[in-house]
């Protein structure tokens, strides 16, 4: 697959995301090979470490991730690349780096059972969050900016649509959708009233609540960025 965590631009995924089981993605170079580890997007590098030459099942704390490269980025997101191979990182803290540039080759550092690289991608308040949509796409922050007046986009999960912005507000019924809205939403079961993933929605108003992002629709609001998680694309 197409990555722009790699110097090579392609990747092999060894082991998914899975919440807090695993809180990022395992990587490998195409064809199961080794590869640089390059930024992902341009930013500052906010955490490094370089010193570690062993990788073993019992590591802890931040051994855990042996040597590692964390980047704050331009929009406040941040990545972290860790289980590189030990004297290979080629950055320093507060260094600034740019998209694409070499910051070190993968490892078998840490709590590691093979060499690959560790990658996580975390919002702007340092949670991670699932890196998988971000391989090869751009970091979408929590920032008004990602989204437009007028724009046209897609729900990615199912949202409930609420009176205002915020979870606070009631959830619009079935019967309070627009026509369109109701075509595309859930009439009966759990989901009542809810819009499916993939719901095309053109966005009127946008507001921020807290670090997350609303759009209103039509038929009232929905979360577009909420909890580190984008919902509408």
């Amino acid at each position: 697959m197409d990555c722009r965590v790699l110097k090579t631009g392609k990747c092999e995924v060894s082991q998914k995301y899975k919440g807090k089981a695993h809180n990022g993605v395992d990587l490998v170079g195409a064809g199961y090979t080794l590869d640089y580890v390059v930024a992902h997007s341009a930013g500052v590098v906010v955490g490094v470490r370089n010193d570690i030459n062993y990788n073993t099942s019992n590591a802890g704390g931040p051994k855990i991730y042996g040597n590692y490269v964390k980047i704050r980025h331009d929009n406040g997101m941040y990545t972290f690349y860790a289980h590189l191979r030990y004297g290979s990182v080629t950055v320093k803290l507060n260094q600034r780096v740019e998209k694409g540039e070499i910051i070190g080759y993968m490892g078998n550092t840490g709590y590691s059972f093979g060499a690959h690289t560790h990658f996580e991608v975390r919002n702007s308040n340092n949670v991670q969050i699932d890196p998988t949509p971000y391989i090869n796409e751009d970091l979408s922050g929590n920032n008004v900016s990602n989204y437009n007046v007028g724009t046209t986009y897609t729900t990615q999960v199912i949202l409930k649509v609420r009176a205002g912005a915020g979870i606070n507000y009631a959830q619009k019924t079935y019967s309070q959708l627009t026509a369109n809205a109701k075509a595309n939403a859930y009439s009966s079961g759990v989901n009542i009233g809810c819009l499916k993933a993939g719901t095309r929605v053109t966005c009127l108003e946008i507001r921020n609540v807290g670090n997350d992002i609303w759009i209103r629709i039509p038929s009232g609001w929905i979360a577009a960025y909420y909890s580190g998680n984008t919902y509408v694309r």
